[in-house]
């Protein structure tokens, strides 16, 4: 799969099929998030790949973010309909076989935290380009960050920061384009 046609078909899913993808996918995914760059080659995340008992645990868990949501969505004017999916996706993950968490460390200095989320985040993207090339649905989520703390303890991993998880399998229904917004991109010195 060519990579400008990746970022440009690349979509959040929110309904999965219940198929485990192969265990091969799956590391090759990892393995692609995994030669995210990162700052002064840190490679500070950590990856956790959850599936079965362990899933469902950690899901139920994240759907406790859900009142924590609820008001946000009312205050961004989202209509009912559209909340109810989004609760609805909180309580299971659109029924995703695999869930995918990144944690961080906490930084030793305020001068890396950034250095850290970053290159978090550039993991985050390869990851979900790389699921994608293989024929995967994902859905970077963060509004689990509202529960943080039941997560990390969960993973054994207290002492970190929960980056960002995702669930991730075979989509069950194609998502729509969502529409660009104009960004102003500022040319200097051509």
């Amino acid at each position: 799969m060519d990579l400008y046609e990746a970022i440009h078909k690349r979509r959040s899913h929110r309904f999965y099929k219940p198929e485990m993808p192969p265990r091969e996918v799956l590391e090759r995914v990892i393995d692609a998030g995994l030669w995210a760059p990162s700052g002064t080659n840190a490679q500070a995340w950590e990856i956790a790949v959850l599936a079965g008992k362990a899933r469902e645990e950690f899901v139920e868990l994240a759907s406790g973010a859900i009142p924590y949501m609820e008001p946000i969505l009312e205050k961004a004017q989202i209509p009912e309909d559209n909340r109810k999916l989004v609760k609805g996706f909180f309580k299971n993950l659109g029924g995703a076989p695999v869930v995918i968490a990144v944690t961080v460390p906490r930084p030793p200095d305020a001068t890396m935290d950034m250095a850290i989320i970053q290159s978090g985040a550039a993991l985050m993207q390869n990851l979900l380009l790389a699921a994608h090339a293989e024929g995967l649905g994902t859905c970077w989520m963060t509004g689990i960050l509202f529960v943080e703390k039941q997560l990390l303890d969960y993973l054994g991993k207290s002492d970190q920061r929960l980056l960002a998880i995702t669930p991730i399998g075979y989509s069950a229904k194609e998502p729509p384009v969502p529409p660009r917004k104009d960004r102003e991109v500022r040319w200097l010195g051509f």
